[in-house]
Parts: C-alpha cells; sequence; structure tokens
C-alpha cells in the first residue's frame, strides 16, 4: 500500500496511465501491422482464386479439336490400309463425315455401333468392319482424355474453393484484430485497481466483439503475491465491471502464477444442451460406417454431426471418418459450418479415387439465443420436437465428394426450453416397414420421449431394433439433443 502511495506522489502511476492511454488511443487511430498484414494475405489469396475460377469449364461434348483429332485417327488407322487411299475424303468428305457423327451417336447412346450403323458405312467405305472398329477406338480414347480433362478440372476449383474459403477466414480474422481500444480503456480503468488489490499485474486487456453474442475478453495476468486467486474468481469480478456474466474459457488457465499469462473469459451462455447417442453395427460387421462428433466451442456454439459412409465395413467407416475429422479441423478453426461442409466437399473431391462417399448431417445450435442451423448434405431426415409438434426436416443434396459445386441444404429454426434433435442414419429410417416411415417415426419418437437424451435414444433404438426382429440390415445410429435453460 505504501509503495502504492508513493508511486501516485512520486508521479510513476500517473505516467504509467498515461502511457497505456496513449497505446488505446494509438490502436484506435492507426491499424495494427498484424492487421495489415492477415488482410494483405487475404487479398492475395483472393486474387489466387479468382485464377482458379477462370478456368476452362468441363465439356460434356467433344468440341472442334477432339473431332478433328478422332478423325485423324481414323483416317491414320482404317483409311491407310485401304486401296482407295484417301481418294473418298477428297471426293466425298461432308458424307463420310455425317456417317461417322451419326457412328458416335450411337457409340454416346448404346456403347457400340449396330448394325445399322454397318450398313451406312457400307455405302461409302469399301472397309465398314475396319473403319467401325476404329472410330470405336478413336472415341473411346477421346473420350477418356475428355473425362479425364474434367476430373483435372474438377480438382483444380476445388482447390480454388479452399483457397476462396481460406481468404474469408484470414479477412475475418484481421477485421478481429482491431480490438475495442474505446471499450478496453474503460474496462482497464475499472478492473485495474481491482485486480491490484488481488494481488494481480495487469500486462495487458483485449476485447474481441463477437457479433450479437457480446464480447470475449484477453486479460494479461500476474499474481504480485502468493494468493490463491482462481480464474473462477476473476471471472467473477470482470463480470462486475463489465455489467454481464462471463465465465472463463475451456483452455483458460486456473490460476494466474508469477510470469505474465493470457486469461480468456468468454460470456455465460443462456441455454444448454444434453446428448445422447445410442448405435447398433450392421450384423455380420466388426465396425460401423457411421461416426459421429459432438463439438462445443467457447463461442457459445455446439454442433452435433452425423456421418454415414456409403455401404458398410471398414471402407465407409474410414470415409465417413475422413469426415468427421475435417469438420473438427474446420470448427476449431473457426469455420463457419456452411464453410466447412464447402471444404469437407472439396477435400473429398480430390481425394477419392475409389467412388466411397459419405453423407454429412449438421445440427449447429447457438446457446446464446436457441437459434439452430441444420446443414444436410445426402443425409437422412431429422426430426424436431417442440411441445405435441413433430416437424420432420430433410434434405434434398447429395453426399460429399460426388459434385463438384457442395450440393447441400440449409434450414434455420428458433429452439426453446425443452425442445428436441432427434438425428439419424438411413439404417434407422429403413428399419421401419411400409410406405410411411416417417409417420412411424414420429410415433416412436412421442412414445419413447423422456427429458434425459440418453435415455430417449436408447429407448428409441431398442424399438426400432425390435421391428427389425433383433437383425441389423444396415448400420443404425441416432443422436439426440435436448436443450435447456440454465
Amino acid at each position: 500500500m505504501k509503495e502504492w502511495l508513493a508511486a501516485i506522489y512520486d508521479g510513476t502511476w500517473w505516467r504509467k496511465k498515461s502511457a497505456r492511454k496513449m497505446r488505446w488511443q494509438a490502436a484506435s487511430r492507426y491499424p495494427l501491422p498484424e492487421r495489415e498484414q492477415l488482410e494483405q494475405y487475404a487479398e492475395a489469396f483472393f486474387s489466387l482464386a479468382d485464377l482458379f475460377q477462370k478456368l476452362p469449364c468441363q465439356k460434356e461434348r467433344f468440341g472442334d479439336a477432339e473431332l478433328e483429332q478422332l478423325l485423324l485417327q481414323v483416317q491414320e488407322t482404317a483409311c491407310a490400309g485401304c486401296a482407295r487411299g484417301m481418294e473418298c475424303w477428297r471426293t466425298n468428305y461432308y458424307e463420310n463425315w455425317n456417317v461417322i457423327f451419326h457412328l458416335m451417336d450411337q457409340l454416346e447412346l448404346e456403347g457400340e455401333i449396330t448394325q445399322e450403323g454397318i450398313a451406312q458405312l457400307e455405302e461409302v467405305c469399301t472397309l465398314p468392319k475396319e473403319t467401325a472398329r476404329a472410330v470405336t477406338q478413336a472415341y473411346m480414347k477421346q473420350r477418356s482424355n475428355l473425362l479425364w480433362n474434367n476430373r483435372m478440372l474438377e480438382q483444380r476449383m476445388a482447390a480454388g474453393e479452399e483457397i476462396y474459403q481460406t481468404a474469408v477466414l484470414w479477412r475475418t480474422m484481421a477485421q478481429g484484430m482491431a480490438g475495442s481500444p474505446r471499450k478496453e480503456e474503460k474496462l482497464s480503468a475499472k478492473i485495474w485497481p481491482e485486480l491490484r488489490s488481488l494481488g494481480m499485474e495487469l500486462g495487458s486487456l483485449r476485447i474481441v466483439q463477437r457479433g450479437e453474442d457480446g464480447a470475449e475478453v484477453f486479460l494479461v495476468l500476474r499474481a504480485r503475491k502468493k494468493l490463491p486467486v482462481s480464474a473462477k474468481t476473476i471471472a467473477e469480478l470482470l463480470s462486475d465491471c463489465m455489467g454481464e456474466k462471463m465465465r472463463p474459457a475451456w483452455n483458460c488457465t486456473a490460476v494466474p502464477g508469477e510470469s505474465f499469462e493470457t486469461f480468456h473469459f468468454v460470456p455465460e451462455t443462456r441455454y444448454q444442451i444434453l446428448c445422447g447417442i445410442s448405435r447398433i453395427t450392421k450384423d455380420g460387421e466388426l465396425v460401423s460406417g457411421d461416426n459421429y462428433a459432438f463439438l462445443q466451442k467457447d463461442t457459445g456454439r455446439i454442433v452435433m454431426s452425423l456421418a454415414d459412409g456409403m455401404g458398410s465395413g471398414v471402407g465407409a467407416c474410414q470415409e465417413s471418418e475422413k469426415v468427421i475429422e475435417l469438420l473438427e479441423q474446420f470448427f476449431q478453426a473457426g469455420f463457419p459450418q456452411e464453410t466447412a461442409v464447402r471444404m469437407i466437399n472439396s477435400c473429398m473431391l480430390l481425394q477419392n479415387r475409389d467412388q466411397m462417399f459419405s453423407t454429412l448431417d449438421l445440427c449447429m445450435v447457438d446457446l446464446y439465443n436457441a437459434k439452430c442451423d441444420f446443414v444436410k448434405s445426402g443425409a437422412a431426415a431429422t426430426f424436431l420436437m417442440q411441445g405435441d409438434e413433430l416437424e420432420v426436416i430433410r434434405g434434398r443434396g447429395l453426399p460429399a465428394g460426388i459434385l463438384q459445386q457442395s450440393d447441400y441444404e440449409s434450414l434455420h429454426r428458433q429452439l426453446g426450453e425443452g425442445d428436441t434433435v432427434v438425428m439419424m442414419t438411413d439404417g434407422v429410417l429403413d428399419a421401419l416397414t411400409g410406405e410411411n416411415g416417417e409417420e412411424q417415426m414420429k410415433e416412436l419418437i412421442r412414445r419413447t420421449a423422456t427429458p434425459n437424451a440418453k435415455e430417449h435414444a436408447r429407448r428409441l433404438m431398442e424399438r426400432v431394433y425390435l421391428l427389425q426382429k433383433l437383425q441389423a440390415h444396415d448400420d443404425m445410429t441416432i443422436l439426440i439433443g435436448k436443450i435447456w435453460t440454465k
């Protein structure tokens, strides 16, 4: 206490306070060099992504260059051994070309040249069978080259999509680095003496605004006295200074030490979600082709994800596992859910050589306002129970990795106290006999409903398994989430 009073009288305390104020004023007036650097990176990647988007489009049919090459191959193969040589092409060029064009149509539609095509060749060619064989070989070769070029273009476009989404993320990060200088200055003036009284020294303070959900606070602190001051105590102090309830982030250090450390605090959420899972593997398989994950971040958002690999067994498990792992990485990195779906589709398209695909089903809940986003890419229906009402949420997209552009459907709903989200793979719905499988599932969800999410998932799976006479014809997975206020 005497040291503090002495610092006030000799001017040391006021000089330190003025220096801090000047730093905040400079931060509000001049851009941070780190922010400028990130924005430059983002602009460079936007330009690079634009180059990828300007690549030639995919071709569904042969162009003039491919047709000319095909015709040249036919002439070199079939016409070179003909006694007439190239005379027929000089005298009846357009008639001959018209016949070969019809033969290619037959190859595209039926996969082979018919007897009708051979008859057309006999009218203009002395070696109809040899010419038909040459046309078939040249067509297959050009078709293979066309498909290969399209595949290369797909991969380049997928890489361009990843580059673009990375640029978007960097720009978002750059905007968040600016902080809130005025708020930081006011909060520092309030919390600095309180921390001082607890034996804490404040090195720096940063406030990062997160949209409508409040702001995150980063405090760089160290303990000047050996007092057991926990992060929870600092969060309570911070809540009083900010006028809103704050809590330590999941990765926040528990107790300040003698050296400076960064403490991360986030606004307390209004809602919580309790999740339950129930799974059954297909009979005869060692592993399930379904994979799932519950992901939660300090931003107050939780994601329930479900991936169903096409088929069953180890191959299907590997594909769905790739999707879930990529989702976890993108989610932890801060990508929005729709951006993550696009990135996953690009990654699966780039590496998918065995034609193995996986569906993707996402349910993201904002625990601050209970807003819910559903993203479906080839996934089975999801059921939303709100009171006595049960809504079926369907998706019409294809599994990840099939199309160049990600094919998914995004829907938005407002949840409330006691609402239940029931997600499942197609093996569960297919287990219900009859044409009205979704109506049967609604009735089963109502009959097995309980406040406990884990118990609800277990009961529902038991009913479905009994309907199959205890024989699982496909992998079955049920995820249930119930939302409650804290």
